[in-house]
């Protein structure tokens, strides 16, 4: 864990280096996807139909990772499960993300409703972070990923609709 500057009051600027794991464990579909025959793909086929909604989208989705990886909390270890609420956060986030890949299993084997988009594919990754940011006691992030779960969500409702 390396610290630089504090930002204010408990927040720090510094690197969480294993953020790059858990970005890439949460990307790990995309990377797959090219690789996998699908007859149809609605997330990649689907066209934005508001300016407003998929700007605050990506705002706050590059937020939510750069705030994951560039702040801590003053007293942030590397990793660490020593508190219950450590436990109960981090066994959030793990339950986010698999509910995230038995998603995109579903997806990738043809169950493509919106319903299912929207609540495993769409608003878990969002889930994942706000529980990453209350584990690491950073709450930037927390905050970050409720308004990327409002947005993303919506978003994609809005363009998956006729």
């Amino acid at each position: 864990m390396v610290k630089w500057a504090k930002i204010s009051g408990e927040q720090c600027f510094g690197l969480f280096a294993l953020g790059f794991a858990f970005f890439a464990l949460q990307e790990l579909p995309y990377i797959i996807m090219p690789f996998i025959a699908l007859g149809s793909n609605p997330l990649l086929e689907m066209q934005d139909k508001s300016v407003l909604l998929n700007a605050l989208e990506k705002v706050f989705g590059v937020s939510c990772v750069a705030t994951m990886l560039f702040v801590v909390h003053k007293d942030a270890v590397w990793f660490s499960l020593d508190t219950i609420s450590e436990k109960l956060f981090f066994t959030a986030a793990i339950a986010a993300i698999v509910v995230y890949f038995v998603g995109w299993f579903l997806y990738f084997n043809g169950c493509q409703t919106k319903g299912l988009i929207i609540a495993s594919l769409v608003a878990q990754p969002p889930v994942y972070y706000t529980f990453i940011g209350l584990w690491r006691k950073n709450y930037p992030l927390a905050i970050i990923g409720c308004l990327f779960l409002a947005a993303h969500t919506a978003n994609v409702a809005h363009n998956l609709s006729p």
